[in-house]
C-alpha cells in the first residue's frame, strides 16, 4: 500500500481528517491509561463475588466507549489515506492491495467498536472478542506504514509498523493463547488464564500505546501540511 502526498494542493489533508486522526489517538490514549489505572489499582478492580467499585466501573466504562471512539474516527482517515494513494497509483496491482488492505482494515475497526460496546451491554459478549479483529487492524497499520516514505518520516513508520505488529500478536494470542475458551466455557473463561494475561501485555502495551500515539502524530502532521497550504 503506497500512500503519497506530493506539494499538489489537491493532496491538502483536510483539517477534518487531520483532527479525526489527533481525536482517534486521544481516545486510545483515554482507553488504553484507564485500563492500566484499573489493573494497577487493586481497589478499583471487580471482586470475587462479583462486586466492583464505583470507581472501578467508571474506568472500565471509560475504556470500552474510548476504545469503540478510537476506532471509529479512525475508519474515515483509513479511507482517506487509500484515496491519497490511489491517486498516485490508478489502476495498479498495488493500488487494487491497497483497496484490500484499506477494507480490511474498515471492516475490522468496525468490528472492534462493535464488540466494545456490545460488551458494555451485554454480559454474555465477552470483554476480550475485539482483539480477534484489532489483529487485522494490525496488519492493516503494517501496510499502511511499510511503504509511506513520502507522507512519513523512517521512524514515524517503525513507529507504526511496531505498534502494527504488537496489534497482530494481540489478535494472535487471542487464537493460540487461550482466547477462544471464551467461546465454549463463558465470557469470563479467560480470567484466571495467566499464559493470555502474560501474551496480552507482551504484545498489547505496545500494540495500544503505539497505534494510539502513531494516530496523534499522524493527525498532526496532516494538520501541519493543510495550514501550510492554506497559508
Amino acid at each position: 500500500m503506497t500512500l503519497s502526498i506530493s506539494n499538489d494542493t489537491s493532496d491538502a489533508p483536510g483539517r477534518l481528517i487531520s483532527w479525526l486522526a489527533i481525536g482517534s489517538g486521544t481516545f486510545g490514549v483515554c482507553s488504553f491509561g484507564s485500563l492500566i489505572t484499573y489493573i494497577a489499582t487493586p481497589a478499583f478492580q471487580m471482586q470475587e463475588s462479583g462486586w466492583a467499585p464505583p470507581v472501578g466501573k467508571i474506568l472500565l466504562a471509560v475504556q470500552f466507549v474510548s476504545s469503540a471512539a478510537q476506532a471509529l474516527m479512525m475508519i474515515p482517515v483509513g479511507i482517506w489515506l487509500y484515496g491519497m494513494g490511489s491517486q498516485r497509483t490508478p489502476a495498479t496491482n498495488q493500488n487494487r492491495r491497497g483497496q484490500g488492505c484499506t477494507i480490511l482494515g474498515v471492516v475490522a475497526l468496525a468490528a472492534v467498536a462493535i464488540l466494545r460496546l456490545a460488551a458494555m451491554v451485554d454480559a454474555a459478549v465477552s470483554d476480550i472478542l475485539f482483539m480477534l479483529p484489532m489483529g487485522l487492524v494490525g496488519i492493516w497499520l503494517v501496510a499502511v506504514n511499510w511503504k509511506n516514505d513520502v507522507t512519513l518520516p523512517v521512524w514515524m513508520r517503525i513507529w507504526g509498523l511496531l505498534g502494527g505488529l504488537g496489534l497482530v500478536g494481540v489478535g494472535l494470542n487471542f487464537l493460540f493463547n487461550g482466547g477462544l475458551a471464551v467461546f465454549s466455557e463463558g465470557p469470563m473463561a479467560y480470567g484466571n488464564d495467566m499464559n493470555f494475561h502474560i501474551g496480552l501485555g507482551l504484545f498489547g502495551f505496545p500494540g495500544f500505546s503505539l497505534f494510539a500515539t502513531w494516530s496523534i502524530l499522524l493527525g498532526l502532521r496532516l494538520l501541519r501540511r493543510s495550514n501550510q497550504y492554506a497559508g
